[in-house]
């Protein structure tokens, strides 16, 4: 018997009606790695690795879904560029192929920005951690970009009564957007560069000396508590086009107390 044979032959166990009569929301695979290419809006593409988790909802007289179709749409979808629209159509072909009245997909990367030292022009890359999420659920799809800047930050109360300096750390800017329904995903260059100039400083992975000359005394001229950052990437992330929502939070490293210091909120741009 050739194998498609044998395959066919098999009993279908998830496929087996259950009586218990539950329904569950979601049922799938997590941690899937896979290299994978974040389609740019110049039309490049960039690589990266990714960590995914995809899910579908299961209807409550079926005993299990199949997660290898999971897999084998995963794999398909994973070899062009994706976007976030591609996602959604991804979404779609799991409900179909599943029978599923939901589906979201949730996938988390490294996004590199080649960074050029201030002064001597020094490069390398700079990592920053970002996560797509696509949800369908009651007929309506959900979009969520988040990132996750490293940023330095230098305190305008230690800047006013120390003598000799100021103390800073490094810092981060976290940042979850919604776009509306007919947005496209924001550049992920444009959107962490946006971000890292809310800070007191962007940070560098070389600096020569008069670089690092130029980032200390920059981020002293631009001293920013917490508060100070969250108040600027809110002004900044309002000037964004095809928002729904947005979260944004700034949390200090901070280098003088055995604690964080952070600041947080949430603004809605367009209603439901």
């Amino acid at each position: 018997m050739s194998e498609i044979g044998v395959a066919l032959s098999l009993p279908d166990v998830a496929n087996q009606e259950d009586l218990r009569q539950i329904p569950i929301p979601r049922v799938g695979v997590r941690g899937v790695q896979l290299p994978v290419q974040i389609a740019n809006s110049d039309g490049s593409a960039f690589h990266t690795i990714a960590s995914v988790d995809f899910a579908v909802s299961l209807q409550p007289n079926k005993k299990g879904t199949h997660m290898s179709r999971l897999m084998q749409i995963l794999d398909e979808t994973s070899r062009a560029p994706l976007t976030l629209h591609e996602l959604q159509r991804m979404l779609d072909r799991a409900r179909d192929a599943l029978d599923a009245d939901q589906a979201e997909v949730t996938m988390r990367f490294k996004y590199f920005l080649r960074k050029h030292a201030p002064v001597t022009g020094a490069t390398g890359w700079l990592d920053a951690d970002a996560e797509w999420v696509v949800m369908l659920e009651n007929g309506t799809c959900t979009r969520l970009v988040r990132v996750n800047v490293p940023v330095k930050s230098l305190c305008p109360c230690s800047k006013q009564i120390a003598l000799y300096g100021a103390h800073n750390q490094r810092a981060y800017i976290r940042a979850e957007i919604e776009l509306l329904p007919s947005t496209r995903e924001p550049d992920m260059e444009e959107l962490c560069r946006l971000l890292e100039e809310q800070g007191s400083s962007p940070l560098y992975p070389v600096l020569k000396r008069p670089d690092e000359k130029h980032v200390t005394e920059s981020a002293y001229d631009n001293a920013k508590f917490v508060e100070d950052m969250l108040r600027d990437s809110v002004l900044a992330l309002r000037r964004l086009p095809g928002i729904r929502r947005f979260k944004v939070e700034c949390e200090s490293i901070e280098s003088i107390h055995n604690h964080n210091a952070f600041a947080a909120t949430e603004e809605w741009l367009s209603p439901l």
